[in-house]
């Protein structure tokens, strides 16, 4: 009998009624049936089942998926518990925590007040130390002040943790920026800083470098913000200086060229006098004309009250002359007016006032910065000292371990997932 890709020959049936005979035959048909059932079971398996099975390579794939098993999980989850058991160096951490803040200044502008300028500069600042501590800079000052090379190449550490010293320095800022973190606490801008070594007294050595640079660099930028203030001051200061002498020579140049000290009081003088010499001219000529009268002019008493009426009018006459022309020119037009003189005199004295409170302003304004200079304008407050740690805080080994073997095994996963699309479309 064929079926179901079996080649089983059907048990001839007996019709005898010997009872030995039909147990016979029930016996083979018994055997018939059990093996037709164990190869029928086995081809449905083979038909159904999914994966690799039943196609060809099937055994090469599966040695395969054990290999990659063993080369992608095992093998790398076996060396990170022999790495983090057994050789990886216990580091230490010094904790820090500090602000960059303003300094109470003697002055505050109106205008820093209103647009919060502090506040920004403090933000500024507190970047400037934060960058400062990871930079190149940062770097060379704790080689030469601490032996940051020797500090994290010593003997005895791991060698996936140490630093070769034979490296360039830009390896070592790299190197240090994994060791020294730094982290902003905002809104009230608290800095925190982690500084992690291979013994508690290197932790602490370097962490206490580290602000102690920081520090000094905070020093250097007030110095540097009250020398530039006072530079500033001080040039304001010589410029209006210089200006209101400039002014004052202008004044005395025109005194000396028109010959006259001060213009109004000389015009209020000169007016005055024409007026006394108007009146007594007037009394004279009235005087005259009334002994004309009695009189003949050819008399002498005559005669000299002329001669003095004549005098009078010739000083009223040089008079009114000074206040025309400079006093000494031949022709007014060689010499500078009296009225010339004061418009001009008016205006060197307006700008001599200008100039004068200038210069006042910027002698107010350098004082007030030789007085600021004697303040800080920005603190470096260390408010949490580090202190010698105890126990390390790197490697967190079974963490470490754990998160190797769980990574390893999804990424296997993937693997093989990438690897089943692939064969099912080449299938």
């Amino acid at each position: 009998m064929q079926g179901d890709d079996l080649d089983i020959e059907e048990v001839p049936r007996e019709r005898s009624t010997n009872p030995l005979a039909r147990v016979r035959a029930m016996s083979l048909a018994l055997n018939d049936a059990a093996r037709r059932t164990r190869l029928s079971a086995r081809r449905s398996r083979e038909l159904t089942a999914g994966g690799f099975q039943g196609r060809r390579g099937s055994s090469t794939a599966r040695q395969l998926i054990r290999a990659s098993f063993v080369a992608f999980f095992v093998v790398p989850t076996a060396a990170a518990a022999i790495y983090f058991g057994f050789a990886a160096s216990d580091q230490y951490v010094a904790h820090a925590e500090f602000t960059v803040s303003a300094g109470e200044s003697p002055l505050r502008d109106g205008v820093a007040s209103l647009t919060g300028l502090p506040g920004a500069i403090i933000v500024q600042d507190t970047q400037i130390v934060t960058n400062f501590i990871a930079s190149r800079e940062m770097v060379d000052r704790l080689e030469a002040k601490a032996g940051l090379r020797a500090v994290y190449s010593r003997p005895g550490v791991d060698a996936l943790s140490r630093f070769d010293p034979q490296r360039p320095v830009e390896q070592l800022v790299k190197y240090w920026k994994k060791v020294a973190t730094t982290s902003i606490k905002m809104p009230g801008g608290i800095v925190r800083l982690d500084v992690a070594a291979f013994s508690p007294t290197d932790a602490k050595t370097m962490a206490d470098a580290t602000l102690a640079l920081c520090e000094e660099l905070v020093n250097t930028l007030n110095a540097r913000i009250n020398r530039d203030a006072v530079a500033l001051a001080e040039t304001e200061f010589e410029h209006a200086s210089g200006q209101l002498a400039k002014t004052l020579a202008k004044q005395a140049l025109a005194r000396n060229t028109s010959g006259i000290l001060e213009a109004n009081l000389t015009a209020e003088a000169t007016t005055s006098l024409i007026k006394q010499l108007r009146g007594e001219l007037l009394d004279q000529s009235s005087a005259y004309d009334s002994a004309l009268t009695a009189m003949k002019a050819e008399a002498p008493q005559m005669r000299e009250r002329k001669i003095r009426i004549d005098v009078i009018s010739r000083q009223i006459a040089a008079l009114e002359g000074e206040l025309t022309r400079a006093p000494g020119a031949a022709d007014p037009a060689l010499g500078q007016t009296v009225a010339a003189a004061m418009v001009r005199f008016d205006a060197l004295k307006s700008e001599e006032k200008a100039d004068l409170q200038i210069y006042e302003n910027a002698a107010e304004a350098l004082e007030h910065a030789r007085v600021a200079a004697e303040f800080r304008i920005v603190y470096f407050k260390v408010f949490v000292r580090p202190s010698l740690p105890e126990e390390p805080e790197y490697p967190r080994r079974k963490i470490d371990i754990l998160l190797v073997g769980v990574s390893t095994l999804a990424g296997w996963g993937v693997l093989m997932a990438l690897a089943s699309v692939v064969r099912n479309n080449m299938a």
